[in-house]
C-alpha cells in the first residue's frame, strides 16, 4: 500500500469515526478517530486480527481498571497500578496491540472519576467504531497481481542471462565476477518479489492462493544451487570436450527457461550427457581427473536445478 493511499484511508477513517461517535452522543469522540488511525494497517488480515485483539484487550483492560479504581480510587498512582497488572496480561495473551488505545480509554474513567456502566459502554463503542471503520476502509486494497507478474518476468529474464553467463564462462568469454554480480542481483529481485507476494497473500480473505510465494521460494532454491555451481565452475582449469557439452546444456536451459516449462526435455538431455560422460575415455592426468569430477558434479547440480522446477510445475499444474 502506497503512502498516498494509506494517508487517504487514515484521513477518511478518522473523520468518519469521529462523526459517528459525535452522532451517537459519545463522550470524547476524538478517541474513536485516534483508534481508527492506529487500526489502518498494511493488510486486510492484519487489520482484522488487530481489531479483534483490541476489542478483547478493551474488555480485559476495563475489567482490571474497574477493580483497581473501585478498591483504591482514581489517581495517577492507581492508573500506574492498573498498568502494572494490565500490561503483563496483555502480553501474556497476545493482546499487546491494545495497550495504548485501551489505556487512553481507561484515562476517561480517571477523568470522570467513575467506572459506571455508562463509561464502560462509551469506551467500548469508541473502540468498536474506530476499529470497524478502519477495517471497512482496509477491505479495499490495490491488487499486487500486476506487479508480481512483472517481477516474475524480470526473474525469468535474469535467470536466462545468468545461465547464459555459465555458457560463456565455459567457453572462456566471461569472468567469474560477472557470475557473482548476477547472483546478487537475482537475490535482491527475489527478495523484493517475496515481500510483495507476502503482502498479496495477507490481503486474501477468500480464495487463498500461495502461488507467488511458492514460485519465489522455488527460484530461491534454484539460486542456491547456482551459487554452488559458481564455486565449482570457477575451479575448472582445463578446457575439455565436457566443457563444451556443459556449455551447450546451459545454453539449452537458458533458451527453454519459462515459468510454465517443466523442463522434461532438459532432463532427457542431461540423461544423454550422463551416458556420454560415463562412456568417455578415462582421464590421463590428475588435473584432468579433478576437472572431470567437478564437471560431473556441476551436471548433477544442473539436474537438481531442473528437478526443482519440474516438481513445482507438477504441484501447481493440477
Amino acid at each position: 500500500m502506497t503512502i498516498k493511499l494509506k494517508t487517504i484511508k487514515i484521513v477518511l477513517a478518522t473523520f468518519i469515526s469521529i462523526l459517528i461517535a459525535q452522532a451517537l452522543g459519545l463522550e470524547y469522540p476524538m478517541a474513536a478517530g485516534i483508534i481508527a488511525i492506529l487500526s489502518v494497517l498494511d493488510t486486510k488480515k492484519e487489520s482484522i486480527a488487530t481489531a479483534l485483539q483490541r476489542l478483547a484487550s478493551t474488555v480485559v483492560a476495563f475489567f482490571i481498571a474497574s477493580v483497581i479504581f473501585y478498591l483504591f480510587g482514581f489517581s495517577v498512582l492507581t492508573f500506574s497500578l492498573y498498568l502494572l497488572f494490565y500490561v503483563p496480561v496483555a502480553y501474556r495473551y497476545n493482546l499487546q496491540s491494545g495497550i495504548a488505545p485501551c489505556s487512553v480509554l481507561v484515562t476517561h474513567f480517571v477523568i470522570a472519576e467513575s467506572i459506571a456502566l455508562y463509561w464502560q459502554i462509551n469506551g467500548l463503542l469508541l473502540m468498536t467504531i474506530g476499529a470497524v471503520i478502519a477495517i471497512i476502509f482496509n477491505l479495499w486494497m490495490p491488487s499486487y497481481e500486476k506487479d508480481l507478474n512483472q517481477k516474475i518476468r524480470s526473474i525469468e529474464e535474469e535467470l536466462r542471462q545468468f545461465l547464459s553467463l555459465f555458457h560463456t564462462y565455459l567457453m572462456g568469454d566471461t569472468a567469474h565476477q560477472a557470475l557473482n554480480a548476477k547472483a546478487r542481483k537475482l537475490a535482491d529481485l527475489l527478495e523484493e518479489t517475496e515481500q510483495i507476494a507476502l503482502l498479496d497473500h495477507e490481503n486474501q480473505l477468500v480464495n487463498y492462493s500461495d502461488y507467488y510465494i511458492k514460485y519465489t521460494l522455488m527460484r530461491e532454491r534454484q539460486l542456491d544451487i547456482l551459487k554452488v555451481m559458481i564455486q565449482n565452475i570457477t575451479a575448472v582449469r582445463l578446457e575439455t570436450e565436457q566443457n563444451l557439452e556443459l556449455a551447450l546444456l546451459f545454453d539449452d536451459i537458458a533458451n527453454q527457461l519459462h515459468e510454465t516449462n517443466p523442463g522434461l526435455s532438459l532432463l532427457d538431455h542431461i540423461s544423454v550427457l550422463y551416458r556420454h560422460f560415463r562412456q568417455s575415455k578415462l582421464p590421463r592426468t590428475r588435473a584432468e581427473f579433478e576437472s572431470r569430477a567437478i564437471l560431473f558434479q556441476i551436471l548433477r547440480d544442473i539436474e537438481r536445478f531442473i528437478e526443482i522446477k519440474r516438481d513445482f510445475f507438477m504441484t501447481h499444474s493440477e
